[in-house]
């Protein structure tokens, strides 16, 4: 599935906006919609950890590190987008190259008489399927 920049931009901003605003999400949205799901689930629980360390003081640097990551990663959601659709998109045409090698295997198969015409129709349609 192809990512859109206009979605992982307003998951930065909403995420970002509304933990700042007081209404606890913790931008780490658009690092989880952009494929990097660790560090996404580790923004979101830095923001958590500064919640709840912020009566002792510490909070607030958590709550620091976590603004000064959440600013940096708006210059690159762009990138990320753009390198998981061109990786969708090699995976696509990979997976498009292999099942014509293996249909023209099966035409070989059929040319050389090894298997039927219904048996190389039905094959094919199966791959052409999946």
């Amino acid at each position: 599935m192809k990512r859109n920049n206009y979605i992982a931009y307003a998951l930065w901003f909403v995420g970002g906006c509304s933990s700042l605003l007081g209404m606890p999400i913790g931008g780490g949205l658009h690092r989880i919609y952009c494929g990097k799901f660790i560090s996404g689930f580790s923004q979101i629980a830095l923001f958590w950890l500064g919640s709840f360390t912020l009566w002792f003081l510490v909070g607030f640097l958590f709550w620091a590190i976590w603004g000064i990551w959440w600013l940096i990663d708006l210059f690159f959601i762009g990138i990320w987008v753009d390198d998981i659709n061109e990786f969708s998109t090699e995976t696509l045409r990979d997976d498009y190259e292999q099942r014509l090698k293996k249909i023209d295997a099966l035409y070989d198969l059929y040319q050389k008489g090894a298997i039927s015409k219904e048996e190389f129709e039905a094959r094919k349609e199966i791959l052409m399927r999946d």
